[in-house]
């Protein structure tokens, strides 16, 4: 694809879309999407022909906004965002749905008997850098279907609020499920706009890893299928690559922001053996106390829509504190450990999280895994899209608790100030817990340096070769090596079975990228020149860039062939084409060169 031919593709998309999204809430839901059999679509504006329904999309009633007047002044405590005036901490935290399979052994539907297929590793279930060796799977395999549709909820009580979300839901449906038991997930599209579902921190095949450009478009389905196993490691599963917290959200090239920002997100939790004798073993605490949090940032019009400017490729913020789904609400919790999984889900905003009470969290695990042994830490740092695995010990905590952003930040910029002297400011407050009852003698005992899941370091002498990339700004765009994306080209192509550094520099002045990798783990050796901080010393999906900042990295290259994609997670920058594709091959190639596979 042309240079220009993308630019011009993206400015009709952000064109378009800036709109439709200045349109009432009344008129977003109105937009019915359209079966069609073409290439990617740019979003219409105004009102659409109706098509017909499509199961699980049927009709919304409108939202009744009516434009807010200038009110008197409320009671002490009520929080002024724009037009709306609300009270925090009154509403529950809803906490997501278990997700339920449609089938569990015996398929309801023929895996792949849709318009975008299935991925052919699904019929052939051997690492690809050693054919012949199955990867490891147990249990039946699962399956799953989700409608990617609009719906109307009330992030501010009282206001109606147009998103997208998987199965209507903002988070949607949590996936909780079993290390090496495959999945089969049939995502329909009911939205006016592509979508490509990326489950975050998997070890899955291209044809199911969410490539901006594997689209599911509007009226399609596309069977993911997800093995949800472990690599092999000298002939062996190694469990020390266990995922644990994962979450799935819209990855569809040039509108990822949007989408996202609009609601579509869900989490999917997984454990093995070792996991589950830790929990019945009261280390680690179970349900009901094992919790995921999805800490955001949104901003409304006056009309009670999502405010989206689709112009602004430098990183969108909003003034509104959203714990999964709703403004400031609260949590009623016993005197025990409860166990969160904290998950920043912002398009732009990092969070440097504490607790009110002053007393420090108990860490589990970063990104996708557990730790070798549980750490302390007082506060949090998270860039977006990473997550902290947390023990809160609320046994002798005050009856009111707060988890709090402490981090100062103005713009799509970054945090003020370098990550060693970052900028603190008056707390904001995401979720309250109420404190209740007497202490429960049953209450997990996971401490500091409990050992939770071994860790395979990756030795730095194994690494066959060093990559350097560079990530800049160009022209107000955003780009790796001085290129844009391109869909077609593989930047990198790993060899399969082999161990590679890379070298992470940030020349794109004060702005901070998170940089997120698909399908791996990676492991640091360097972090702005010195040792890593101890939180990211064993297996990340996503490491932070700062202004100027410069990381090493190790990745091994396991089980599944080309192409995936390495990205700045300020999903406006990935967007405005800070993206490359690393392309896993049998046999070593050179790049950059044409993408050897493409699942559109």
């Amino acid at each position: 694809m042309k240079r220009s031919d993308q630019k011009s593709r993206r400015h009709l998309l952000r064109q378009s879309a800036s709109v439709a999204l200045a349109t009432t809430a009344a008129a977003a839901i109105a937009q019915d999407p359209k079966t069609r059999t073409g290439g990617p679509s740019i979003p219409k504006t105004g009102p659409r022909t109706p098509s017909i329904p499509k199961p699980g999309a049927g009709p919304i009633t409108p939202p009744v906004n009516p434009t807010p007047t200038p009110k008197p002044p409320g009671p002490v405590g009520d929080t002024v965002v724009g037009s709306f005036r609300y009270t925090p901490f009154t509403v529950p935290l809803p906490i997501p749905q278990i997700a339920t399979p449609v089938g569990i052994g015996s398929a309801p539907f023929t895996p792949g008997d849709c318009f975008h297929g299935i991925a052919p590793e699904y019929f052939d279930r051997r690492s690809s850098e050693s054919h012949g060796l199955p990867w490891f799977e147990t249990g039946p395999e699962k399956y799953y279907e989700f409608r990617m549709r609009q719906a109307l909820m009330e992030i501010i009580p009282g206001v109606k609020t147009p998103v997208y979300g998987y199965d209507g839901l903002f988070p949607g449906p949590t996936i909780r499920s079993r290390v090496g038991q495959p999945l089969v997930v049939r995502f329909w599209n009911d939205l006016p706009v592509e979508t490509s579902i990326h489950m975050h921190g998997a070890h899955t095949p291209a044809h199911s890893d969410g490539s901006p450009q594997f689209y599911v478009l509007p009226g399609r389905a596309r069977d993911y299928y997800y093995p949800m196993s472990v690599p092999i490691l000298n002939g062996q599963p190694d469990f020390s690559e266990s995922p644990s917290t994962m979450w799935f959200h819209d990855h569809a090239m040039d509108i990822t922001a949007h989408n996202v920002w609009q609601g579509m997100c869900s989490f999917c939790m997984l454990t093995d053996d070792l996991e589950d004798s830790l929990i019945a073993g009261n280390v680690l605490p179970g349900d009901p106390y094992d919790i995921p949090l999805c800490l955001q940032d949104r901003k409304l019009n006056p009309d009670g829509t999502l405010a989206f400017n689709p112009l602004d490729f430098n990183g969108t913020l909003g003034n509104i504190w959203l714990t999964n789904g709703k403004a400031q609400p609260v949590l009623k919790v016993e005197r025990r450990k409860y166990r969160f999984r904290l998950l920043n889900g912002s398009n732009a905003r990092f969070m440097e999280l504490q607790l009110s009470s002053g007393q420090p969290f108990l860490r589990l695990g970063k990104d996708t895994w557990l730790y070798p042994r549980a750490i302390q830490q007082q506060s949090i740092l998270l860039s977006m899209a990473q997550r902290a695995d947390v023990v809160i010990d609320f046994t002798d905590a005050p009856n009111e608790v707060f988890l709090e952003n402490i981090l100062s930040q103005d713009s799509g910029r970054g945090p003020n100030g370098a990550f060693a002297r970052r900028v603190h400011q008056a707390p904001m407050r995401h979720l309250k817990f109420v404190v209740e009852g007497p202490p429960q003698p049953n209450s997990a005992t996971v401490d500091v340096g409990t050992p939770l899941r071994p860790h395979e370091a990756i030795n730095p002498a194994e690494a066959v070769i060093t990559r350097t990339f560079d990530f800049h700004r160009r022209n107000g765009a955003w780009q790796i090596n001085n290129k844009f994306f391109d869909p077609t080209i593989a930047n990198a192509t790993p060899t399969l079975g082999s161990v590679e550094k890379w070298i992470l520099r940030n020349n794109s002045g004060g702005w901070w990228h998170p940089i997120h990798t698909h399908l791996e783990s990676h492991q640091l050796i360097s972090f702005n020149g010195g040792p890593p901080p101890v939180e990211f010393s064993w297996k990340n999906d996503t490491t932070m860039l700062d202004g100027g900042g410069v990381v090493e990295l190790l990745m091994r290259f396991r089980t599944f062939k080309g192409p995936f994609v390495f990205h700045c997670h300020n999903v406006d920058h990935e967007d405005m084409r800070m993206m490359f594709h690393f392309d896993p091959r049998t046999t070593p190639a050179q790049s950059p060169t044409l993408i050897q596979a493409s699942y559109p």
